[in-house]
Formats: structure tokens, C-alpha cells, sequence
């Protein structure tokens, strides 16, 4: 019986992956309302200098065409790997090197066969690298056009860059930019593409340096921070007034939550939009303490399993699901009273999160919430994902065990989602 079928047998659920993330719906309309609040910053950029890596790369790359009969490798992507490589080869063990996207990737790579491909690494320009991260920033500002060639504000920004490195800017720069387009060309005419530039150590050293993110200098920090501080269509929102603040809060004690009182009250403007934060936040601080009470209790119930309405002797949960009704109707409320463009927010609420609607008790609460999961994992896919626990009976569940976790307290007050104040305090923090 060691033969591998090329079929599911009877057994096999078809949604039989984990959908490991968001296991009660809840980021689609956090995130909406955290675009709003501020447009094309994502919670996963935290170093600012990425923009001037895609920023010069956009130049290095320039005239090169994409291989039509290899669409694992485009010019601009194995500029980023020959980027992260550096980083990683000649930083790996440097502090400052956090934040960059894809270097944890590289580094394993870079172990196990000694450079990056497509195979390895990467062959789009997804969510863990530095282009796929903050590609949407970057045409948001001009850095890039949507085909990842340079943009309108590209010039300037490499001309900052090139500033910090040589006295006499761009002109200077050009000899290195150009070696950098050889290292390219060389990279990508490899079978299958890969990083193969010919470099020594004193090569890897220096592009590594060029774009370490804690080594900016003058010229480039100001041209970045005019870019985030463009006033033409208020383009990022409330950046400037969150900017504007950074030096009241501290890195150890930063929270949300007081950012947006203090935003208030600068800018009355956005208090519609931040009241409907708050509500959203009161409703789904609920829903996720609840479901975490549920799964540490769950999870002691190993060999029976757990009934769900016994939850209702858990003054923790308990207290998690009190007032439900009250905040789903508060959050309908303010997400309708929002100015959020073309987001039809109210009616996506209603639609996710009706079974919380009407008042229940605690034990139905339970059994609510564990068929909302349920509902949740199997709109994920085509053939859903497997929810976090399995049923033992209709109201019986068993927690499996990469889905247990340790005995925790609960947070009412505290925003389970962020609103992008972490990164626009790092990007401060880097360019202060």
C-alpha cells in the first residue's frame, strides 16, 4: 500500500486545506476601512527604502523585455532577487536589516542551492517580496507605472538616491546602474533564470549598502517624504495629520486606539470614518475574544470533545459576547454614516455577520459563532477550507490540534485589526 493514487478516496473532504487566516471573516471590512482612512500604505510595509530600490531597479532594468517563452523571470523581479540576495548575504545577522520582505525566503535559498530563482524564491511579484509589498504605494506615488516601469516620480527619487552615494548625483551613479543592468542580463540568460551576476564579495557588499534601509541619506529622505506629503487629492488620506503627531506617542506604549482620538480631534473631518472603526472594532473585539475562550476551552475536552453550550459557565466568554446585539447594531449603524467611496460596507456587514443580528443567549451564541467559523472557511475557495475544529455531534466539537491555543485574557477596548499606524510610524522613524 505505498503506492500514492492520483485520486481522492471516499475520505478525503475536497475543501481539505486549512484556510489559516481570518477565521471569522472579519479583515475584508477592516481593511476597506482602513484604505480609506489611508490609501495604498498595507500593514506589511515597515521600511520606506524599499520605494528607492524599485525606484532605481525601474532604471536598471529599462529597455530590457520580458522573455515571452519564460514568464518565471521579468527583468524587474530578478532585480529583486539580486537585491534581497545582498541583503542577505552580506546583513543577515544586522539589526537593521527588519522589515525587508523576502529576506527569511533568500536566506533559506541562498543555504540550500546557493542563489534565487523563480522555484525559490519567487516568480511574480507576490505578498512576501519587496515589489509585491509595496508595489501598490509605488504607482500610488508615482515611483512606478503599472507595468512596474519607472514613473513620473521616478527621476527624482533616483536622483535623491544617487545624491547620497556620489556628489555629483546621477551621472556618477551611472557606471554602477550600469553594472547592475549587466548583472541582470547575465542573470537572466541563465537556464532557467537565476542569480548568477559573477559578483565578489566587494559587488555584493556594495548593492547590499546602497539600499540597506537604515543607511538613507539627506537628499533621499526629504525627496520621500515630499512624495508621502503630496496635498494634490489629499492622495494618502490622513498620513500627514498621523505624521503630524508621531513625536506624542512612543514606540513601547503605541496604540491605535489613542492615534485615532488624537486624529479626531485635529481632524474632525475623518470622525464619521473613525467612529465606524471604532464600532467594527467593538464588534469583531467580541466575535474574536469569544472564538479564542471557545477554542481554550474546547481544546480541554481532548478525548469527548467539548459541548458548545457549555460555554456558557465561562465568565470570559461570557463577558466576550455580552452586548453582541447592541454592537452589531452600532457597527451597521456607523459603517452606513461612514463616507466611504464605493464600498458598499453596510450591506458586506449585514451579509457576513446577520446571525449576530438578534439577541441569544450564551450557550446559542457559542453554537452561533462555531457555524458562522464554518460558514466563513467554506466561502474561501471554490471547495472551501476545513474550519479550525470537527463535529462530534451537533453541538459537540473537537479543537484539532494546530488550532489550540494557550490560556489568554481577553481584550475589550483593544482594535483586533490595524489601521496602518505601524507603518506609517516606521516609515517616520526611518526618515526622521
Amino acid at each position: 500500500m505505498s503506492a500514492t493514487f492520483p485520486f481522492l478516496t471516499i475520505y478525503d473532504p475536497p475543501g481539505s486545506s486549512e484556510g489559516a487566516l481570518d477565521p471569522l471573516g472579519l479583515y475584508q471590512i477592516a481593511d476597506q476601512l482602513a484604505v480609506q482612512l489611508v490609501p495604498a500604505v498595507r500593514e506589511r510595509m515597515q521600511r520606506i527604502r524599499m520605494l528607492t530600490a524599485m525606484a532605481v531597479g525601474a532604471v536598471v532594468t529599462e529597455g530590457l523585455d520580458d522573455d515571452q517563452h519564460n514568464r518565471d523571470a521579468s527583468p524587474y523581479l530578478v532585480w529583486e532577487w539580486l537585491v534581497v540576495e545582498a541583503m542577505t548575504r552580506k546583513m543577515r545577522d544586522d539589526r537593521a536589516l527588519w522589515g525587508v520582505p523576502g529576506t527569511l525566503v533568500a536566506a533559506r535559498a541562498l543555504d540550500q542551492q546557493g542563489y534565487l530563482d523563480a522555484r525559490s524564491y519567487l516568480k511574480t511579484p507576490r505578498i512576501f517580496g519587496f515589489t509585491g509589498v509595496y508595489k501598490r504605494l509605488a504607482i500610488h506615488l508615482g515611483v512606478v507605472d503599472i507595468h512596474l516601469g519607472a514613473g513620473p516620480n521616478a527621476e527624482g527619487l533616483v536622483e535623491a538616491w544617487a545624491r547620497g552615494l556620489h556628489s555629483a548625483g546621477l551621472p556618477d551613479a551611472k557606471a554602477l546602474i550600469n553594472r547592475w543592468t549587466a548583472a541582470v542580463k547575465r542573470s537572466l540568460t541563465e537556464s532557467p533564470p537565476r542569480t548568477r551576476p559573477s559578483w565578489g564579495n566587494a559587488d555584493w557588499e556594495e548593492l547590499a549598502r546602497a539600499f540597506a534601509p537604515a543607511e538613507r541619506r539627506t537628499a533621499e529622505k526629504n525627496h520621500l517624504r515630499q512624495l508621502l506629503h503630496g496635498s494634490e487629492d489629499r492622495r494618502l488620506g490622513a498620513l500627514p495629520i498621523i505624521w503630524q503627531i508621531q513625536p506624542e506617542f512612543d514606540d513601547e506604549n503605541f496604540q491605535e486606539e489613542a492615534l485615532h482620538d488624537r486624529l479626531e480631534e485635529l481632524e474632525p473631518l475623518y470622525a464619521p470614518l473613525l467612529a465606524a472603526i471604532r464600532a467594527y472594532e467593538a464588534f469583531a473585539r467580541s466575535l474574536q475574544d469569544g472564538f479564542d475562550v471557545l477554542r481554550v476551552e474546547a481544546a480541554r475536552r481532548d478525548a469527548q470533545g467539548f459541548s458548545v453550550p457549555g460555554i456558557a459557565n465561562n465568565p470570559e466568554f461570557k463577558k466576550s459576547i455580552a452586548g453582541l446585539h447592541d454592537r452589531y447594531c452600532g457597527a451597521y449603524r456607523a459603517l452606513g454614516e461612514a463616507v466611504v467611496h464605493g464600498l458598499p460596507l453596510q450591506s458586506s456587514f449585514m451579509e457576513r455577520f446577520v446571525v449576530f443580528s438578534e439577541p441569544m443567549d450564551v450557550g446559542t451564541s457559542a453554537l452561533a459563532l462555531c457555524a458562522h467559523h464554518e460558514a466563513v472557511q467554506r466561502g474561501k475557495s471554490a471547495d472551501g477550507k476545513r474550519p479550525w475544529f470537527d463535529r462530534l455531534g451537533q453541538d459537540r466539537i473537537h479543537i484539532r490540534h494546530a488550532y489550540r491555543i494557550p490560556p489568554r485574557s481577553i481584550e475589550p477596548g483593544r482594535y483586533v485589526h490595524d489601521y496602518r499606524g505601524l507603518p506609517i510610524r516606521r516609515f517616520w522613524s526611518d526618515l526622521s
